[in-house]
């Protein structure tokens, strides 16, 4: 198979998947924050005929407005009718990871304002604060300190890239995986992971 370009189309974690599942992509980024739940995706993709690659971990979080003017300190500050949330859409990992972490912590988000107020990327939330649309939003580490906000970090995740088969001894891929990599090392927030022994129990 001999490869020209590879396209890019953004999309949350579980739409990138179910695009592979339907076979409507050729490989899919996806990102998980809890061992258990990348066990069970990776093994319904293994099911499906995919392999998949730890690429990198990150680091997610809560961006705040420079100089934090609103003293947030953790995720029960959410739900202070002074503060404005900006979220992510209902299929993004990052949306994922914060639903679950306020389920455990007894948050219920109906008591944080504008908790259904979404937006699609990282960036956008970024944006959103900086433009006092919101005073914090769910996002990485990267982001945060790219538009010089400040950061309060949560979780720290592996991303993923999951593709058919069939595709592994393909060298532009390999090279392509291989770039993802090397990009991460210089990034800050982001770190590369090249072999399956570094996350251990997640797959």
């Amino acid at each position: 198979m001999e490869w020209i370009r590879i396209d890019l189309i953004i999309a949350g974690s579980g739409e990138a998947l179910d695009r592979l599942l339907n076979y409507e992509v050729d490989i899919a980024g996806f990102h998980v924050s809890d061992p258990q739940a990348s066990k069970t995706i990776t093994k319904r993709l293994q099911k499906e005929g995919m392999q998949i690659f730890p690429v990198m971990k990150r680091v997610q979080g809560l961006m705040i407005a420079k100089g934090n003017p609103l003293n947030i300190t953790r995720l029960k500050d959410l739900v202070r009718p002074n503060i404005r949330f900006i979220n992510r859409q209902r299929s993004s990992g990052t949306r994922l990871l914060l639903d679950t972490t306020l389920s455990k912590e007894g948050i219920d988000p109906k008591k944080i304002k504008d908790y259904e107020n979404e937006e699609f990327t990282h960036s956008a939330i970024a944006t959103s604060i900086l433009a006092k649309k919101a005073g914090v939003g769910m996002g990485v580490k990267s982001v945060a300190l790219e538009n010089g906000l400040d950061f309060i970090q949560m979780k720290d995740e592996v991303f993923f890239l999951a593709m058919r088969d069939e595709l592994v001894s393909n060298k532009d891929i390999g090279k392509f995986v291989r770039k993802i990599r090397q990009m991460s090392e210089e990034v800050p927030g982001y770190k590369s992971v090249g072999l399956k022994r570094q996350i251990s129990g997640w797959i």
